[in-house]
């Protein structure tokens, strides 16, 4: 397998950010429609957390660099909040729902969330650093100078 010369080092990350968002969101959907579509807001919460990923994941596909540095800080925002949330449910109650007990799905959807901050954050990295690499690289002028 040959590597392809104009990949970056954060298209590889890129994709990892992608697929964990996605796995975020699908976690939160089956439980939406599991135990949690009778929980008032809670439930809510679960289906916008599963379009959110989509529509993220779907961005970071198909975006430039600028923008996919933000929509990347928007995966780990999102993924923040939801760890945030569960530990507030888990601890004590958010929204009149408490978590009863550390399931599989609460497990792996804490991990997975983990994930992707950790991988938004090495995408980020990566995307400056790049950024500031070519902006700072030489430019070769092939132009043909004008007479006057």
């Amino acid at each position: 397998m040959t590597a392809n010369p104009g990949a970056r080092a954060g298209d590889g990350v890129r994709l990892g950010v992608i697929a964990l968002i996605l796995v975020e969101g699908g976690i939160h959907l089956q439980q939406y429609e599991g135990i949690l579509h009778q929980v008032p807001t809670i439930n809510t919460l679960f289906v916008l957390n599963a379009v959110g990923a989509a529509l993220l994941a779907l961005g970071l596909s198909i975006t430039g660099d600028r923008l996919a540095i933000l929509l990347a800080l928007g995966v780990a925002g999102m993924s923040v909040v939801a760890l945030v949330s569960l530990a507030i449910a888990r601890a004590s109650v958010l929204f009149d729902y408490s978590e009863p007990t550390v399931r599989l799905a609460v497990t792996l959807s804490a991990f997975v969330e983990l994930a992707a901050v950790l991988a938004a954050a090495a995408f980020v990295a990566l995307r400056i650093r790049e950024l500031r690499t070519a902006a700072s690289a030489p430019k070769m002028d092939f132009s043909v100078p004008h007479r006057a």
